[in-house]
């Protein structure tokens, strides 16, 4: 049987790290569009990458060959050739690809951590070809540097699992193809349980100069934090969305010894990056503590998780000027201003109320 062609944008942590395993490239054929050159350069001159998954105390070597790589704009002449296209470039570069996504029909599988994506594409495009998949699993970007060595494009991933909008069925693939109330139910888990908890330990790390997730969940401060904010969105899970309480928990015990798997090698800088993103409204942050409070849940190790994206500090991110930000406004003109959360509303007379005691907190992480 022919392998089937697949054209993905986006060579990092999702494309490259984790595709290989659910869309295997004995029948599938791999082309790439990736912006950053270094990448995209190696990508070409290789012709494969490795793709190592963590299986109990070692790990699963997956080589996978590359058809090649383009440059943004370059895959127009392949476009109209592939069987499928799967998006994982981050909601915020979702914009600058669309026009090229015009003339196919092929199906879109967007993994991008944001399921409002796949109706914005169609809004754009004027077809109905795109839909969501959740990749419900942490892969790194980067690798230890003994394996490093032998592939600088090496990249490591967990076994997880992957769910996607069964319209696309036909592209087949080792993924569980469900319909839109089950991938609801997967994306409400998955957005609240492990994205919050997630970056918030990403954000806490930062705070104490860990390098990596599991390195964070090393301090038993930051890890008391983490489960306490596991704790508030499984009540919210519970009492919000009505999502069954075995499933929440079984998927919360999950997400906590995900986040201490040693070889997984998480970057913080990769987790908490662009933290004004994450602290969007109805987003993983700001929006699932406003949840609680209409849950009737105060959910203070959120709210620690807040203050700390708030104070995150890496100069090369994107959002490095939060940080400034901060330091220069007032809190209540910070909330209103930039966070734009409306003065007398429950948050952000919480937010407030907590400030001083909140950056206590924090500050004796370290």
């Amino acid at each position: 049987m022919a392998r089937k062609t697949l054209l993905i944008y986006g060579a990092g942590a999702i494309g490259r790290g984790y595709v290989p395993w659910v869309f295997a490239p004995d029948k599938y054929r791999y082309y790439y569009v990736e912006a950053q050159k270094s990448i995209r350069d190696i990508l070409n001159e290789q012709k494969y990458f490795t793709s190592l998954k963590t299986k109990t105390s070692t790990y699963q070597v997956l080589e996978v060959p590359v058809e090649f790589c383009y440059a943004p704009g370059e895959e127009k002449s392949i476009i109209s050739d592939v069987d499928a296209i799967i998006t994982a470039v981050g909601p915020r570069n979702i914009l600058s690809i669309a026009e090229n996504l015009q003339n196919t029909n092929v199906p879109i599988i967007c993994f991008e951590n944001d399921d409002s994506i796949p109706g914005f594409i169609n809004s754009l495009t004027g077809g109905t070809n795109a839909v969501f998949g959740i990749p419900d699993v942490i892969t790194s970007n980067t690798a230890p540097a003994k394996i490093g060595k032998k592939d600088p494009l090496a990249i490591i991933t967990e076994d997880g699992f992957c769910y996607i909008d069964s319209a696309a069925r036909k592209i087949g693939g080792d993924c569980s193809y469900v319909n839109k109330k089950l991938l609801a139910k997967q994306w409400q888990a998955k957005l609240y349980l492990h994205n919050t908890s997630h970056c918030i330990a990403a954000y806490l790390g930062s705070f104490i100069s860990a390098k990596y997730i599991h390195q964070a969940m090393e301090n038993r401060s930051v890890k008391m934090i983490v489960k306490g904010a596991m704790y508030e969105m499984q009540e919210m899970l519970k009492r919000k969305m009505r999502l069954n309480a075995e499933f929440v928990d079984w998927y919360a015990r999950k997400e906590l010894k995900r986040f201490c798997n040693k070889l997984l090698y998480d970057p913080i800088s990769r987790v908490a990056r662009e933290p004004f993103r994450k602290l969007a409204h109805g987003e993983r942050l700001i929006g699932a503590a406003e949840l609680c409070l209409t849950g009737n849940i105060i959910p203070k190790n959120v709210l620690t998780g807040i203050m700390a994206a708030f104070c995150y500090n890496n100069p090369d991110d994107p959002d490095a000027h939060i940080r400034y930000l901060i330091s220069a406004l007032k809190p209540q003109d910070f909330l209103k201003i930039i966070m734009n959360l409306q003065p007398n509303g429950a948050l952000f007379e919480l937010l407030l109320s907590c400030w001083n005691g909140t950056l206590k907190r924090l500050g004796n992480l370290k």
